[in-house]
């Protein structure tokens, strides 16, 4: 199929789906194939709307990101499923930390919300270029899970510029907490294996990230 589709002349996305269907049974697809083939690809459970299914499918990538994640790259990729915000099922900050790990994970970001009707607010979670400038880095990194700590979760991402060998990093903390009210963590750049070098420039955007 990638074949006659690459033969069209035409810009197509060859999305497969069977790694969906296998995944839940034990059995475990040959990325490193699929990777040459598939422009993306769904590895697990459909997306529910709401926040618990979100979570779960983070979960399974975290889990097995030490097999899977070496295979997505520029022009193939881990597809967790789609975006749902906007939709019923995530609040704003819900919204807002889905956006935010799905763009670490370097993952394909597919709405699924009628555009026509999306509140603004969401809508402006969709458009934020720091965020969409992570997830689009050319170097094309998937990011991981590397800590949880006090069940807050560290996410980071290598991407550009790379800067004597070594290379910048996306870093998003994502809580699990349930006490309903701001909590204090503390933690190294030595504890995400960000050990190169002295100096360093942080940025950090309205979201934390």
């Amino acid at each position: 199929m990638s074949t006659f589709l690459n033969e069209t002349g035409r810009p197509i996305v060859y999305s497969c789906s069977w790694p969906a269907y296998q995944e839940p049974i034990g059995i475990h697809p040959n990325y490193d194939k699929m990777s040459q083939v598939c422009n993306l690809w769904r590895n697990w459970d459909d997306i529910d709307d709401c926040w618990t299914n979100v979570t779960s499918i983070l979960r399974w990538f975290s889990d097995n990101q030490d097999r899977i994640a070496p295979h997505s790259g520029p022009g193939h990729w881990n597809d967790p499923d789609m975006l749902i915000i906007g939709n019923y099922g995530l609040s704003y900050e819900q919204a807002k930390a889905q956006m935010a790990i799905w763009a670490i994970m370097a993952a394909p970001l597919i709405m699924s919300v009628d555009l026509r009707t999306i509140e603004p607010k969401f809508r402006a979670i969709l458009l934020n270029q720091d965020v969409i400038a992570i997830n689009q880095d050319s170097m094309g990194v998937q990011g991981r899970l590397l800590l949880t700590k006090d069940r807050i979760d560290f996410w980071t991402k290598p991407i550009n510029p790379v800067v004597k060998d070594s290379s910048s990093f996306a870093i998003g903390l994502l809580s699990n907490r349930v006490d309903g009210y701001p909590y204090r963590v503390n933690f190294t750049l030595a504890d995400l294996n960000v050990t190169r070098g002295r100096e360093y420039t942080i940025k950090v955007t309205a979201w934390g990230l």
